[in-house]
């Protein structure tokens, strides 16, 4: 909800303007300052200030931050202003807001048809910056709104409904909902629109203890980083007017530069990292980070209790992971398609590492198999996997990732039912031996003089096995027996 006061502050500058961070918070507040950013960089990836550029010292020191600026076209761009505003966009930039609060007498003052009517140009400095393209942000209100539309549903489904082929990328809300649980609510309300949703501003009204607004804002922040339809979120705001006695306990910073209040500690410490998976190891389709379309079900296939479905082309699944070594990797897809073949692509960190990856159909959409895309190359640290599905109608389940030189760094796959990994490894590694029924297995592992050093027949296929924490570090052969299979293979411990 930006606030009068704001928008002043904006309209009167001469110029309107590996990741710590959790990739989904930012900020919504203007008017602020270099040392305002440096002490908000440590919990937050991203900011806006309902401007087209960044203001007062930021405008030139925002690149060497490492916190990306997203602009906005607060209302309408009109004809005459249209290349002025193109040339404002900042290299680097990827998204752009539009039309904010256009059902408030204060906002951007738009119906659905003024705002249809005015997308032309939104669409026009997408594609001359290759920007995505984040929605209107109607909010709700009571009488004193514009146009008549109080529910932001309803302005959005009159948008839709007046242009359903209007470029809208995401689904911008901004929410003051009084309890934590209603703004969580109302947020799910805008899924019906398949879209990952942007809350750019959220906060409420409400005068509580500085306690009272952390716990509510915390709350919030929680349920916002483990819903993967929540593409990015942002806290009003940093600092607000003394009059505002509602909100004077939310202001994530001191009246004092660069300084943060204790909710603004709060803010940016909250954990992001309950979705990070390690990597080599495997990555489950369920335990998506951000998404867009797709959706889950129980699964008759091994490995997880649930894949995705309902794939559409254009849907993707987005992945936190943790990767313990800089390096080429194998990844290998369980994957289904009923009836046509499979297509995707990988992108690391937003950049595409794979394209127009295929595999041929399944025979089902519970009928899984492999599909293993070699040579992709992963940074160490906290990294973005996005896969991008390019065909209708797959299942999938989960990415087995091991390193990529066979017999020195990969883990052993053969075929659609063994592999290891990750091989070498520091701690442990694990076995897994599919097989079309469950059955007793037997292991056994004996070093390079032949002495056994483990054995067991206590485990089955179709499990994980957690073998190699006990051994030394060196080389070994590992046997396993299930049926009439006999398999063995070399691991190196470090």
């Amino acid at each position: 909800m930006i606030k009068k006061i704001i928008l002043a502050l904006l309209m009167s500058s001469v110029s309107i303007n590996s990741f710590s961070q959790s990739p989904k918070r930012g900020i919504a507040y203007g008017n602020h300052s270099l040392q305002d950013l440096q002490a908000l960089k440590p919990g937050i990836s991203w900011w806006y200030n309902w401007g087209s550029l960044p203001e007062n010292d930021l405008n030139a020191n925002y690149a060497s931050l490492g916190v990306e600026y997203v602009p906005m076209a607060w209302g309408r761009v009109n004809d005459t202003d249209l290349q002025s505003f193109i040339e404002k966009i900042k290299p680097g930039t990827k998204y752009l807001l539009a039309f904010n609060e256009p059902n408030f007498n204060d906002g951007a003052r738009l119906t659905p048809q003024d705002a249809v009517n005015a997308w032309t140009n939104i669409e026009k400095i997408a594609a001359a910056k290759n920007l995505e393209i984040i929605s209107a942000s109607p909010a709700y209100n009571g009488p004193n709104n514009y146009g008549g539309y109080s529910d932001p549903l309803l302005w959005h489904d009159q948008f839709f409904s007046l242009c359903p082929n209007c470029k809208v990328d995401y689904i911008s809300f901004h929410t003051y909902d009084n309890t934590a649980g209603s703004v969580i609510g109302v947020t799910g309300l805008l899924k019906k629109y398949g879209k990952p949703i942007w809350v750019t501003e959220f906060a409420n009204r409400v005068i509580q203890t500085a306690d009272e607004k952390t716990a509510f804002m915390k709350q919030i922040i929680t349920n916002f980083e483990n819903d993967p339809d929540i593409y990015r979120y942002s806290w009003f705001t940093g600092r607000v007017p003394a009059n505002w006695t509602d909100m004077l306990q939310g202001q994530l910073l001191n009246p004092t530069s660069g300084v943060l209040n204790p909710i603004g500690t709060e803010y940016i410490n909250v954990s992001y990292t309950t979705k990070k998976m390690n990597v080599p190891g495997r990555i489950v389709a369920n335990k998506h980070y951000r998404r867009k379309g797709t959706s889950l079900q129980n699964t008759t296939d091994s490995g997880t209790t649930q894949n995705v479905n309902l794939i559409n082309e254009g849907d993707w699944n987005e992945f936190i992971l943790n990767v313990a070594d800089a390096g080429t990797y194998k990844l290998t897809f369980r994957i289904a398609s009923a009836t046509t073949s499979g297509k995707f692509d990988i992108t690391v960190n937003g950049v595409v590492a794979k394209t127009d990856e295929t595999f041929p159909a399944t025979g089902g959409l519970q009928t899984f198999a492999d599909k293993i895309v070699n040579g992709v190359t992963l940074p160490k640290g906290e990294v973005l996997l996005k896969i991008k599905f390019k065909s209708n109608d797959m299942s999938f389940n989960y990415i087995d990732v091991a390193t990529a030189n066979l017999g020195v760094n990969d883990p052993i796959v053969e075929k659609d039912s063994f592999s290891i990994y990750p091989n070498p490894f520091k701690n442990q590694a694990t076995l897994q031996i599919k097989s079309s029924n469950t059955e007793p297995l037997t292991i056994k592992i004996v070093d390079m003089k032949g002495a056994i050093c483990y054995s067991s027949d206590a485990h089955s296929t179709n499990e994980d096995i957690k073998i190699g924490d006990k051994l030394s570090a060196g080389i070994y052969i590992v046997t396993a027996v299930y049926g009439s299979v006999k398999k063995s293979f070399k691991i190196i411990k470090n």
